[in-house]
């Protein structure tokens, strides 16, 4: 074998074990990039948020992100996109509102670790119902009536604890103030609110939640306003609709507080006209504090305990809980969710929003705050979302359509 060959053979040979070098390095790169891209995406999260105001969807950026956990990207997304299929998987965890849209979503979630239910009360945990490891609560809302002091004082009596306490509160209050109360019940949630606190306060949670059933059924009036709800149909919404219709031809209430908005809460405690106002925790904080300080605030009062089914009944709180729904099973997920129910979160989520926090553990922004996480904690159903919430989706027309409904009868007595 000449010289040539020789060198020739032995170029092919490196060639080959440069081939196969090759070979191993791309292939040792590839299985690197994956691991890479998947080491990754697991400590990646993408949050949405349906439905939630701007406070608190920014408080919850800022408080995931000041953990540094992982990456995470944040989205507001439309009903429109919460309905589809596709653009939800590529969410790991959704914040929305507890009701009918939170359930639908919890049906394509995945379990949240049992853990960090350890950290709530137990009514929040909602161990019982379908679904419940797959969301947690974060923070409350609270559909509230909040006392005048001055006319308390005047009239000798103390926040009322039952409702036959509330009608004396508001008779006695009527030498004293023109419209004892009011509520912006031109607003469709603060309606079907203050519909939803007197169903729980007299019926018990047995009675809101056949009545949530019975709306998700068909939502019109006439099928549901002579409906006895619960299983000793102890309330109907006819009765109490035919309430507030007595309040308006008995000066307890402006005979067009069904229509009144916002700003007449606010034409009105300007006047020191009010002696109760029912309003959400959250619209609350956006009345000027030199006119809301000298009130202060409970929830809904139950029937009272005088009553022969009251020592009986169970309740829940009529308190909008806001929910982190887990989508995907990311283990980072849980460390994400983890962070948020901490004390320390806890407390930074209560004062950046104004809201009530959900932990065991944790300060509150002030006694309102506060109250709400007591008032969910010692009701053994917890928190309620309320009928606009548990039963329709945001502005949906059924929901209009029952309000519309609602306000007709409150001014003729009609369907």
């Amino acid at each position: 074998m000449n010289i040539m060959k020789k060198i020739k053979i032995a170029f092919e040979k490196v060639y080959i074990l440069i081939a196969v070098a090759a070979v191993l390095l791309i292939t040792t790169l590839c299985i690197g990039l994956v691991r890479y891209k998947k080491s990754t995406t697991q400590r990646t999260v993408n949050v949405a948020f349906y439905n939630l105001p701007e406070k608190v969807t920014k408080t919850l950026e800022d408080n995931i992100k000041s953990a540094e956990l992982a990456r995470v990207f944040f989205k507001s997304i439309t009903l429109e996109e919460l309905n589809n299929e596709k653009a939800l998987k590529n969410y790991d965890v959704i914040f929305t509102y507890d009701g009918i849209v939170a359930e639908n979503l919890k049906k394509k979630g995945t379990n949240i670790s049992g853990r960090l239910f350890s950290m709530l009360p137990s009514s929040l945990k909602r161990e019982t119902e379908d679904n419940s490891r797959k969301a947690i609560p974060v923070l409350l809302d609270h559909f509230e009536l909040s006392y005048n002091k001055m006319i308390a004082e005047k009239t000798g009596l103390e926040n009322p604890q039952s409702f036959n306490e509330l009608l004396d509160f508001l008779e006695a209050s009527k030498k004293y103030i023109f419209t004892p109360f009011f509520t912006n019940g031109g607003d469709d949630e603060i309606l079907l609110g203050l519909i939803s606190c007197l169903i729980e306060a007299k019926g018990g949670y047995d009675a809101y939640s056949d009545f949530v059933k019975n709306v998700r059924k068909n939502p019109a009036l006439d099928k549901i306003i002579s409906l006895k709800l619960g299983e000793a149909g102890s309330v109907t919404l006819e009765e109490i609709l035919e309430l507030f219709r007595n309040w308006q031809e008995n000066g307890i209430v402006h005979p067009n507080w069904y229509n009144a908005k916002f700003r007449d809460i606010i034409a009105f405690m300007e006047d020191g006209q009010i002696s109760v106002l029912f309003t959400k925790l959250s619209v609350h904080r956006t009345i000027p504090y030199k006119l809301i300080r000298d009130f202060s605030t409970e929830r809904a009062p139950v029937a009272s305990a005088a009553s022969a089914t009251s020592a009986s009944v169970d309740h829940a709180v009529i308190a909008p809980a806001i929910y982190a729904i887990k989508l995907s099973k990311k283990s980072i997920n849980d460390k994400v969710l983890h962070h948020l129910l901490t004390e320390e979160t806890q407390s930074a989520l209560s004062m950046g929003t104004q809201l009530g926090p959900v932990a065991l553990r944790g300060e509150s922004f002030d006694v309102q705050a506060d109250d709400v996480r007591f008032f969910a904690a010692s009701c053994r159903y917890g928190s309620r979302a309320g009928i606009y919430l548990d039963c329709f989706a945001s502005e949906s027309e059924a929901s209009k359509k029952l309000c519309e409904g609602i306000r007709r009868y409150l001014n003729t007595g009609r369907l």
